[in-house]
């Protein structure tokens, strides 16, 4: 079931990752995203106190009430708290997604402007701390909204949205686990510029 043929480009073999182990090179492991379900809890506190300790007061501030839109279920109030928590969260994983990609200092990182690199000495690639990192927050804020989902108001999409989060999960556990970290900092940092502002609109 295992064949190094099959899972593993040409001339490499399992024993090559455990040589790099021994070399005190860090890699992806399956086990490592067992951090992400205290984080998941983490940010889900961090946003009930975000909506509720600073979002609704700003909120009513510049006049918006607790009154409900015509068939919904949630408030204008819990919609703007809501929004300014994704803000926020998109917003600050984007700048992390950036700093961790090293847009500013491309030499830093080469496969950031050149994605050829993203595949050069695959799948003995290193796992930084700020890759590790980028891929347990993302991980855990996905996570997150499956469990503020079920605690939430139920929405209209939740099912559509429940798949989305399902297969987003899947995807970055995928490209942890296998090592596709490299492209896969630069495929999250792309989605992380457009969400923060859709939470404008």
């Amino acid at each position: 079931m295992w064949n190094e043929e099959f899972w593993l480009p040409r001339n490499t073999t399992w024993t090559n990752f455990t040589v790099l182990e021994q070399q005190g090179i860090r890699l992806p492991q399956l086990h490592d995203l067992i951090y992400v379900y205290p984080l998941a809890l983490l940010l889900y506190v961090t946003r009930l106190l975000l909506e509720y300790c600073i979002a609704q007061p700003v909120g009513r501030l510049v006049g918006i009430r607790q009154v409900h839109l015509r068939n919904s279920r949630v408030s204008l109030l819990g919609k703007f708290s809501e929004s300014c928590w994704r803000f926020i969260f998109y917003l600050c994983i984007f700048l992390y997604g950036n700093q961790v990609n090293s847009f500013l200092f491309p030499l830093k990182k080469s496969w950031t402007w050149d994605t050829k690199d993203c595949w050069l000495n695959y799948p003995n690639h290193r796992l930084t701390d700020d890759i590790f990192w980028y891929y347990m927050i993302e991980l855990a804020f996905y996570w997150s909204l499956i469990f503020s989902q079920f605690i939430d108001v139920k929405r209209k999409d939740f099912w559509q949205m429940f798949l989305h989060h399902i297969a987003t999960i899947s995807l970055l556990s995928f490209s942890y686990t296998v090592n596709f970290v490299r492209i896969g900092a630069l495929v999250l940092v792309i989605h992380d510029c457009g969400d923060f502002w859709l939470e404008v609109g």
